[in-house]
């Protein structure tokens, strides 16, 4: 037996009605010397409106055809990197990991292997109880600042699409995805080029990633919002919970894209801060067949076809960059506030991606000339933002246009169907958006048509404010994962601005607990 892998083969919808023929086939072999095979690859594509399958392959085939296959240049696949090996440790360092989010889930996973005991804090719940207080805030019947759809375990990434691409390609990829696969994923992660785990899969995840991490010693703290870091003379002793001091030997920092009251205390103590750009904007929302017989043409509806995504971008000599981003096939809009007088919208869906309308982001992008001077302006910016769009909604009621009124400079007066619950209030967004960001959302808008011919549509409805694409901040950092001027402390994941997204998250946290673990006698 000799296993090899194929270079990228394409397969039209009817050869992918049976792929083991069809590999044989484009072999050269018969499909009895073919004793197994599995994607290493695969990714759908749709351009010119002709969807074919493009895929690599790793295909398991008798001596005689593995002959065959070699001298026809075929090699074995490649053993993915694995982390390090691990040496009994000198010392076990109290680390306490702030914010329970792939960052911090995959720090303390890592630092776990390696025999430490992680401290793992993080203000909102349990995923199980945080569902109840999702569930209540969709209703519109409460809303628990602490416990929302950006505050828990799990962080923001819980209540999205759970979409794992990104756009770094560090050796850890293949790791990141073989645990979560291991704790509950579909499989089909580890080879799709647009891997997602869904909204519902992701918290049995959780909960089984708890029981691994506690089982070797890791301590979850629920409901504890740190008051502030303990720093004194350049370093982090520690953090303060409950007006006592706890000390550590080093904090990992993974508090997420909204934690404004950490922000605040890292200006206030002098942590080395920066303005980040970020992107501000809509979701907006079609109905999937629409979506699918766009990107599908006369293909829409085939069985072996996904519900359709897309990507659209604008650039522009004079204006700021526009694009979509995070979109959700069969999913719907969700609320994402953390304090009741804001309005933030997002986008989630589960595995099957099953539901009858499609919705993304469409934002543009804001730098520092657009915000007030100092290391927090872009924050103070886009909360400014995100309170005019909450005025004149009723609690947790979000604004929302029809695109051609957007288009025509029309406010919606009517109340629109969308998937956002408890409801919308028809609104201008112009009005919310500031008018530079406006007109080139406006002007981008006729380009993704041009891009995707029928976009444009009165079945398609906006719905303010998508904000929290990214953080508004960057927690100034070495090569190291340290602090610039602040010994002990780890800014990590979407809240330090160096990532964003579960993947590229996950490996900023799994990279900076290997970045501190160098650092200890005996590694």
């Amino acid at each position: 037996m000799a296993l090899y892998r194929t270079p990228q083969l394409t397969f039209s919808l009817d050869e992918a009605q049976d792929f083991s023929a069809a590999l044989a086939a484009k072999l050269g072999l018969c499909p009895q010397d073919i004793r197994d095979w599995s994607f290493a690859r695969k990714s759908l594509d749709v351009r010119h409106k002709c969807p074919r399958f493009q895929a690599v392959i790793d295909v398991e085939v008798s001596a005689e055809a593995g002959a065959a296959l070699q001298k026809r240049g075929l090699m074995p696949p490649q053993i993915p990197a694995a982390l390090p090996q691990f040496r009994a440790l000198s010392s076990r360092p109290r680390v306490a990991i702030l914010g329970a989010g792939p960052a911090g889930l995959f720090a303390a996973m890592t630092l776990a292997e390696a025999g430490l005991r992680p401290d793992i804090f993080d203000r909102g719940k349990p995923v199980e109880d945080r569902a109840r207080d999702v569930a209540a805030m969709m209703r519109g019947t409460s809303f628990d600042p602490e416990s929302n759809i950006c505050f828990g375990e799990g962080g923001a990434g819980t209540y999205s699409d759970g979409k794992l691409m990104t756009r770094t390609k560090p050796i850890y990829i293949p790791h990141i995805l073989t645990r979560l696969i291991a704790l509950g994923a579909d499989p089909n992660i580890a080879y799709e080029s647009h891997p997602h785990v869904g909204t519902d899969r992701l918290s049995p995840i959780l909960k089984a990633l708890r029981q691994w991490l506690t089982e070797r010693g890791t301590r979850y703290h629920f409901s504890q919002r740190i008051e502030s870091l303990w720093i004194e003379h350049g370093a982090c002793k520690g953090i303060v919970v409950g007006g006592q001091k706890l000390a550590y030997d080093a904090v990992f920092l993974c508090v997420g894209h909204s934690a404004d009251d950490v922000f605040e205390d890292l200006h206030a103590q002098g942590v080395a801060l920066a303005p980040k750009p970020l992107a501000i904007g809509v979701r907006i929302e079609h109905p999937q067949a629409l979506i699918d017989a766009i990107q599908y043409g006369r293909f829409a509806g085939h069985p072996l076809l996904p519900p359709a995504e897309y990507a659209v971008r604008f650039n522009h000599d004079t204006l700021p960059s526009a694009f979509s981003f995070c979109m959700c096939p069969g999913g719907r809009v969700v609320n994402s506030q953390t304090t009741p007088d804001t309005r933030v919208v997002n986008g989630m869906s589960s595995s099957s991606r099953s539901g009858r309308h499609a919705n993304a982001a469409l934002v543009v992008q804001a730098g520092e000339q657009d915000f007030e001077p100092g290391p927090l302006g872009g924050l103070r910016f886009v909360r400014k933002l995100e309170r005019r769009a909450a005025q004149n909604c009723p609690p947790a009621f979000a604004p929302a246009q029809n695109l051609v009124d957007f288009i025509n400079k029309r406010p919606t007066t009517q109340t629109l169907k969308t998937t956002y619950a408890p409801g919308t209030v028809g609104s201008d967004i112009h009005r919310i958006l500031p008018p530079n960001l406006s007109q080139t959302l406006l002007t981008a808008l006729r380009t993704f048509d041009q891009q995707m011919y029928g976009f444009i549509t009165r079945e398609a409805n906006l719905i303010a404010l998508e904000s929290r694409t990214s953080s508004p901040v960057r927690i100034l950092r070495t090569p190291n994962y340290i602090s610039q001027n602040t010994q002990n402390l780890y800014p990590l994941g979407e809240g330090s601005g160096y990532a964003g997204g579960i993947t590229s998250c996950a490996i900023d946290g799994l990279q900076g607990a290997l970045a501190f673990l160098k650092t200890i006698d005996g590694w």
